[in-house]
């Protein structure tokens, strides 16, 4: 009698029991990447034995054109719960392909907890081009990189094909305009500077404020994990603050989430908004920030302009027409509310 099998095996069973990565496994059977024809019958022979039985709408769709789009984000579950961006970009997603009469797939993997596996939409051959979210890690971007063979466009990462935020412009005219009301002592809040987007916004607002001879040795600077113990990364940002030789007259703080919070921390300090300290928030959408009290001042993403921009590029592609803009920016809205004001007399 054979032996029992599980009730459904994946590629993930298969790999292991090869003893090759996920990735060579997905080449094998799709018939696709850089597998020898030896290497290839050995793991198809294998998928058969353990019982593997391809995607039945995979082999219906595999000898015609696939139409449909897909939108993978490749996060952590905790900051995709987190970030309003990725709420916005999903459901702007949606809006223009059913604008536009388009089938749709949505995914979220996060590659970190899954190093070996792939996300379905990378192999299961139901979309014909992706917009890719986030950046991907292991096995799922050396398949990327290296055995993809749709078209797709990176969404904020770089990438052969395109879209994000302009990621200084906004942020320049904030401190401009915090400048141009009397501002002089302007700190920023600020996610990791290992990240490309934060190191630009520090970037930015350091040579705004030296065009505006208000960079100083004792510019206040802080640095947040959003990945780390939210409380934790808050409470040391605000006892920084307040142990500041020189405190700010305003700050541009990072994430919506993250800005919230903040001024709530303040305003159990004794200080206020905007009297004592005057806050723009960067890096959010409108909605996050005008449901608030006070308002938030805001650097606002254009999630709706992202997606068409990204839906349009990938359907170029898909219709192997010339994209004239293969990397394209969108620019942020800066929406001025009640959280900001001139700075106030001391005594």
């Amino acid at each position: 009698m054979p032996p029992a099998r599980k009730e459904k095996i994946g590629m993930k069973e298969i790999a292991e029991a090869a003893g090759v990565s996920v990735m060579t496994v997905s080449a094998a059977l799709s018939g696709s990447g850089r597998v020898s024809e030896k290497r290839k019958r050995e793991i198809v022979a294998l998928a058969h034995r353990m019982g593997y039985r391809t995607n039945a709408a995979a082999r219906l769709l595999k000898s015609k054109r696939v139409d449909d789009l897909g939108l993978l984000i490749f996060e952590k579950e905790e900051l995709i719960r987190e970030h309003a961006g990725f709420m916005d970009m999903t459901v702007q997603f949606m809006k223009e392909c059913v604008r536009n009469n388009i089938h749709f797939q949505l995914e979220w993997f996060d590659s970190h907890r899954n190093a070996a596996e792939l996300p379905q939409m990378l192999t299961n051959g139901l979309v014909g081009g992706l917009l890719i979210a986030g950046a991907p890690a292991n096995a799922a971007k050396e398949f990327i990189d290296r055995e993809l063979g749709l078209p797709f466009v990176t969404i904020g990462e770089p990438g052969r094909y395109s879209v994000g935020f302009d990621n200084c412009s906004q942020l320049r005219q904030a401190v401009y305009y915090l400048a141009s009301l009397g501002h002089t002592e302007i700190g920023l809040v600020n996610g990791p500077d290992s990240l490309n987007v934060f190191r630009d916004f520090r970037q930015a607002f350091d040579s705004a404020l030296a065009e505006l001879s208000l960079l100083k040795p004792g510019t206040f600077h802080a640095e947040c994990q959003p990945a780390g113990d939210f409380q934790a990364e808050l409470e040391k940002t605000l006892d920084a603050l307040m142990r500041s030789p020189v405190r700010p007259t305003a700050l541009l703080v990072f994430s919506g989430l993250f800005t919230k919070a903040f001024i709530s921390g303040l305003q159990q300090r004794g200080i206020r908004v905007p009297e004592d300290v005057s806050i723009i928030c960067h890096e959010t959408v409108d909605w996050e920030v005008e449901k608030f009290s006070p308002a938030i001042t805001a650097i606002e993403r254009k999630y709706d302009e992202l997606i068409a921009a990204g839906v349009q590029m990938i359907r170029d592609l898909m219709d192997g027409k010339t994209v004239l803009r293969p990397h394209t920016l969108i620019v942020p809205a800066f929406s001025k509310r009640r959280t900001v004001c001139p700075p106030q007399a001391k005594g």
